[in-house]
């Protein structure tokens, strides 16, 4: 098992955990290893802000809004462009739009918005907030209750931008108010879809994988005081489940198992894992006071900021991640990193508001 320092993110502070879910009960195959880390000691330099219109090139793109100001900005995920998108958003605390995979389109209360800021058309859902985008950008996933009622069905559903909703599934979960039900992954390429359930938002209750084409049920698994928090990779074929190993030191624990099947396939100890990169490589998430990227197969540390972990973007099929430290428990701190796999970092703009995955 790889081992790293114990991590307490925010999200995860209250939860009481267990033991592992009697579902997943594979042996592991990952390498052991012990991580080295290879963050800089001092923190990069910051991207300066352009104040020209953003390059009308092809690639994927972190949008940004920076503090106090309404126009909404792109930056590479290298951070070798960026600049102004012809959209202008009211200030709020939170993001208020949604970005796709790879930046554009991107959703801005109920209406889809091109490069142009033109309108794509409205979704078929009343909230934004439980929306997934599939991993190549073209469909959008969605598990709505068939009405807003405790005790009604859960139904899995999907759009083509301006298209109503089609549904692929019905009566795998029921609907409680005080829970949250995401798609944590929808990929056509890999025909797989991914649901889950947390109480209170927060807390893993239950995941279940799907066959997307068809609805098919291909697992189910049921987490109910076992988990802190479970996480997809972006085309549906993995899993990193999180549980606190010893609950007298506060030390926790990601697995990485196969979706379909549970099989244990890498582990990292003394980590949060929140989720993957593009590619599946690597794994984001939090070590001890700090957020950090891990290439889970072999045990290396890639990078780590101090901090607490305050969510992450993904690259699309790609190694490169934008990590988010601070942005929750009341924290004043807000700044956002560009890695890439090397373990070099940019920043972005002090206090800049970005619509991250927590």
């Amino acid at each position: 098992m790889i081992r790293l320092r114990p991590a307490l993110p925010v999200l995860l502070a209250l939860i009481a955990i267990g033991c592992e879910p009697a579902a997943s009960s594979a042996t592991p195959t990952a390498a052991q290893a012990s991580p080295t880390h290879s963050a800089s000691p001092s923190a990069p330099a910051r991207i300066q802000e352009s104040e020209s219109p953003f390059p009308d090139v092809a690639g994927a793109f972190v949008l940004f809004q920076l503090a106090n100001e309404t126009a909404l900005r792109a930056v590479s995920f290298g951070g070798e462009m960026n600049g102004l998108l012809p959209t202008s958003i009211g200030l709020s605390e939170y993001p208020a739009w949604q970005q796709s995979p790879y930046g554009i389109p991107y959703i801005v209360g109920s209406t889809l918005h091109d490069r142009a800021g033109k309108s794509l058309g409205t979704l078929p859902w009343t909230n934004r907030q439980t929306v997934t985008w599939s991993a190549d950008g073209r469909l959008l996933c969605a598990a709505v209750p068939e009405r807003a009622t405790t005790g009604a069905q859960m139904r899995l559903e999907t759009a083509r931008p301006g298209e109503p909703a089609k549904l692929i599934a019905s009566g795998f979960m029921i609907y409680g108010d005080n829970a949250t039900y995401p798609v944590l992954a929808c990929d056509e390429g890999t025909d797989r879809a991914i649901v889950a359930s947390f109480g209170q938002g927060v807390a893993p209750v239950r995941l279940v994988v799907f066959r997307l084409s068809t609805g098919a049920i291909i697992r189910s698994v049921d987490y109910a005081g076992m988990l802190g928090w479970v996480a997809a990779s972006a085309d549906g074929t993995m899993l990193v489940e999180t549980l606190r190993r010893d609950t007298a030191s506060g030390r926790w624990s990601a697995t990485i198992r196969s979706a379909d099947d549970g099989t244990k396939i890498g582990a990292v100890d003394g980590f949060v894992g929140q989720g993957f990169s593009g590619d599946g490589t690597l794994l984001v998430g939090a070590s001890d006071s700090s957020a950090a990227v891990v290439d889970w197969k072999t045990g290396r540390a890639v990078w780590s900021a101090s901090g607490t972990y305050g969510g992450f973007l993904a690259e699309p099929a790609g190694r490169r991640l934008a990590v988010g430290i601070g942005f929750v428990g009341g924290s004043d701190q807000r700044d956002v990193y560009l890695v890439s796999a090397d373990g070099s970092a940019r920043l972005l703009p002090a206090h800049v508001r970005v619509a991250l995955r927590y």
